[in-house]
């Protein structure tokens, strides 16, 4: 089962999930793990044991007896409930950022691959998702993930190539969404540790500003990243609805 299908059966809701076998649970389980990072312990546990006893139920053979109706439903309650908090979960921390993306771009399944990763992505590394929406945006409001910056710096987090590799858990390839958002995720949370915490010190490092010699306005970066934080915030909070005009 894919992001897509995901998507789509949260908004349709969990009754759909009355007719989900074996397969689709071990799928939404494993997606609940790997795209929704972040998303309560309680729902991932739920889905991921309701997963195991339906694999179980699957390969039992021969099968000995039919499972109780009252068996059934308690697992249909399960599974129902974790999948509400899943919903509730991708509400509260994807749809706010799917809405301040779509103001940039009208390719709303790039919008919705975008905020998955980079809430994905900022819980894997212990930051604000808003925070890392507002760097990508002062990098690249363009959304462009194959875009080049004329010293090399690539894709949406603009990363320079002498970074490529360095975390174990990122792909390579700096156009890639996920690897790029992972790679900016992991060089921010790196220089906001080596800043004492510092975000002024660790926007400019991830700026590149040292000392502004060499972009003298550099300086500036700190409060172009709050301005689109502030900017993301109130349009989340808003839930302005897409593409409702220019910025």
């Amino acid at each position: 089962m894919g992001i897509e299908e995901l998507k789509a059966r949260i908004r349709s809701g969990p009754g759909r999930l009355r007719s989900a076998g074996a397969v689709s649970v071990v799928g939404l389980a494993v997606l609940v793990g790997t795209v929704y990072a972040g998303v309560p312990a309680d729902t991932a546990v739920a889905l991921a044991s309701e997963a195991e006893e339906s694999v179980a139920a699957a390969e039992a053979a021969p099968r000995e007896r039919t499972p109780s109706l009252d068996h059934l439903s308690q697992r249909v309650e399960r599974v129902n409930a974790a999948w509400a908090d899943l919903a509730a979960y991708y509400d509260r921390e994807i749809a706010p950022i799917e809405h301040v993306l779509h103001r940039y771009s009208r390719d709303s399944a790039l919008v919705e691959h975008i905020a998955i990763a980079l809430v994905r992505e900022a819980n894997r590394v212990g930051l604000e998702p808003r925070l890392l929406l507002a760097v990508l945006l002062v990098e690249n409001p363009w959304l462009d993930p194959e875009i080049r910056s004329p010293v090399g710096a690539i894709g949406l987090m603009q990363i320079m190539p002498v970074h490529r590799g360095g975390w174990s858990e990122c792909s390579r390839d700096l156009e890639d969404i996920d690897a790029n958002i992972c790679h900016g995720a992991h060089i921010f949370a790196h220089y906001f540790r080596r800043s004492n915490r510092n975000l002024d010190r660790a926007l400019l490092r991830y700026n590149g500003c040292v000392n502004g010699t060499n972009t003298p306005d550099c300086k500036q970066y700190p409060n172009h990243v709050f301005a689109n934080a502030g900017r993301a915030s109130v349009m989340a909070w808003l839930g302005q609805r897409p593409f409702s005009g220019s910025l």
